[in-house]
């Protein structure tokens, strides 16, 4: 109940190093682990440690805004790099780079958020191999490494980092519960250093209390349990969203079915305005979120987010008929 290290609680470092190494393929030293509130803080703390004003950040184009955001307030300049169904074009990053040297790539190669697509392999060593040669930091951020379904789940980008150049972000607050923040940064030790100085600053230390209950249930292996439940009922879950999708808006929208994570991307096809969809859904209580929320420029895309992991079955069900019923009223 006194003052503690910025890092976060000892005990907790010491279980998530014995979590990553066990399920990542990751070894970090308690020392090179910082517990954070949850996976933003994470995100903010890693701006601030590696960005100055007038730097440059790639990103993934669609992408996750918050984390832009982060960015943006530590004064760096954004630029985005595009997705296709192979994960971030690696190629465009590195024709952008001979044109702009760039300080960090911000990137989700798991589940990338929004579009769940995972990085393929050979982009994975190009990438490394690009963040090695013209040393720029990776903010890898695996939101959610645990919810994988079909297939072994992908080992991070930071398990094959024999260059230093990965900062590692993980997070608790989808396993146990988002009102519990709790997220992670595993880094190398000289850039953990200034996340712990910024981290002093503004948070003096993390919620030891909580920290010390989760390093109990980590230890006890409670919350690996827990993933386990929860793997079966995501995964059932998606199937339900999946069916329901294809019998009541299958005519009007393509989508895969992706292997892991906890939402959908649809593609809408031609004829479908996906904005005005998404006011009539709303009119209806059906909540969806469209391409353009994840765009730079913020420009309409034919493409709508469903996440399914808040809802049981009969209420995905009932969701999928408001959203027929919207699409047809649009």
């Amino acid at each position: 109940m006194s003052y503690a290290s910025p890092l976060g609680c000892l005990r907790l470092r010491q279980a998530l190093a014995t979590m990553l190494a066990s399920t990542r393929g990751l070894a970090p030293p308690a020392d090179n682990a910082c517990i954070t509130r949850g996976s933003q803080m994470a995100i903010a703390l890693l701006a601030h440690a590696l960005l100055r004003p007038g730097d440059v950040i790639a990103v993934e184009q669609l992408g996750y805004r918050p984390a832009w955001e982060s960015f943006r307030l530590a004064g760096a300049r954004i630029v985005g790099i595009p997705v296709d169904e192979r994960g971030l074009c690696v190629d465009a990053l590195e024709r952008m780079i001979a044109r702009h040297p760039i300080r960090a790539l911000y990137v989700t190669p798991h589940h990338q958020f929004p579009t769940t697509v995972t990085l393929a392999a050979g982009r994975r060593i190009q990438l490394l191999e690009l963040a090695r040669t013209h040393r720029f930091a990776i903010i890898e951020d695996d939101y959610d490494h645990e919810f994988h379904y079909d297939g072994r789940p992908v080992v991070p980008l930071a398990s094959a980092d024999t260059a230093g150049v990965v900062a590692y972000v993980g997070t608790f607050s989808k396993v146990l519960a988002p009102g519990l923040r709790l997220g992670y940064i595993a880094a190398p030790a000289p850039l953990i250093d200034q996340v712990a100085a910024h981290r002093s600053c503004i948070d003096t230390q993390g919620d030891q209390v909580l920290e010390y209950a989760l390093a109990e249930l980590l230890e006890e292996g409670v919350v690996q349990r827990h993933i386990r439940r929860m793997r079966r009922e995501y995964g059932a879950r998606r199937d339900c969203l999946v069916a329901s999708l294809r019998e009541q808006v299958g005519d009007h929208v393509a989508f895969t079915v992706p292997a892991g994570g906890i939402a959908l991307w649809l593609r809408a096809k031609r004829g479908v305005d996906v904005d005005a969809w998404a006011r009539a859904a709303k009119r209806r209580g059906a909540m969806i979120v469209t391409a353009g929320a994840y765009t730079l420029d913020r420009r309409p895309q034919p493409f709508v987010r469903l996440g399914f992991a808040s809802l049981n079955p009969a209420e995905l069900r009932e969701g999928v008929r408001r959203l027929a019923s919207a699409l047809r009223g649009a």
